[in-house]
């Protein structure tokens, strides 16, 4: 199964990379969730909300990506928020930095509900939340690390992209942490006569 898995996230990375993930899908999506819903974002709406509205904004802009580019790059996946179970229906787990494997549940992903590599885990907060703020960090750079072959405790790995998103009515930092161990940072700025927007802030 192992093998089979990794065969399936090397056919993965031919056809999509970070690029498409993250500046394709997800900030469009940002910038339509700052569009469409930026009122519930000013009065203070659960992160819950803010998180399920920008699944909703997501999976349209990867449809509307496969039928712009002719492609099929999303037709097996979906776009979930707090989605907490593995293909074969088994309590989704992450490796811990200490090797143990934990339970989790995901702000949201973008995966096939199977046994296809995720595409995307996302974890969100609104500015000044910090609680639960390492430990999401630390989730993310382990979903996105490469599966060990002699792996034995069934956690996620080989998410092709992870990002933490901090935001609020004016500001939104997203830290990418991709497969290879890089991280960096996306500064976006929310004006409403301009919409939300690359910033050189850090």
């Amino acid at each position: 199964m192992i093998r089979q898995v990794q065969k399936n996230f090397d056919n993965m990375k031919m056809n999509i990379s970070h690029h498409i993930i993250i500046h394709d899908i997800l900030i469009p999506s940002l910038k339509k969730l700052y569009e469409v819903d930026f009122w519930n974002i000013e009065i203070g709406t659960s992160e819950r909300n803010i998180c399920a509205r920008l699944a909703y904004h997501m999976e349209n802009i990867m449809r509307e990506y496969d039928e712009t580019h002719s492609d099929s790059l999303f037709n097996d996946y979906y776009v979930d928020v707090e989605y907490n179970r593995m293909g074969n229906g088994c309590l989704k787990r992450y490796e811990t930095p200490n090797g143990q494997s934990q339970y989790m549940v995901s702000d949201l992903l973008i995966h096939s509900r199977g046994y296809m590599c995720n595409y995307l885990a996302v974890e969100m907060k609104r500015k000044g939340n910090r609680k639960g703020v390492i430990r999401d960090k630390e989730r993310l750079r382990s979903l996105v690390l490469p599966n060990l072959q002699d792996s034995s405790n069934q956690c996620v790995h080989n998410t092709l992209v992870g990002a933490f998103i901090e935001f609020s009515p004016t500001v939104v930092k997203i830290d990418v942490f991709e497969n290879n161990g890089e991280t960096y940072r996306i500064p976006l700025k929310y004006e409403q006569s301009e919409g939300l927007r690359l910033s050189l802030e850090i």
